[in-house]
């Protein structure tokens, strides 16, 4: 991917945060919506870890995150709603 598609992902990437924080949304939606960026990245690092254009130690770490961050907001999402 090229620079310029990647900075224009990072802005609409910003101004889509900045519009769902000042929204005025329930924490629940933020819960939620944590977990399901959380398996975006386990998705992500699971194909990354299949390729080769970027170091391991890198793609094994964004699939840690996304392990990690998914264990942590589920856990919080299931104490909180679902139980």
């Amino acid at each position: 991917m090229n620079k310029i598609a990647m900075w224009i992902i990072g802005v609409i990437t910003v101004l889509v945060a900045v519009g769902l924080i000042t929204s005025g949304r329930e924490p629940e939606f933020f819960d939620i919506f944590g977990l399901l960026v959380f398996i975006f990245l386990i998705a992500v690092g699971w194909v990354l870890l299949s390729g080769n254009k970027l170091d391991y130690w890198v793609r094994f770490l964004i699939f840690l995150i996304g392990i990690l961050g998914f264990i942590v907001d589920g856990y919080i999402v299931y104490i909180t709603y679902l139980r």
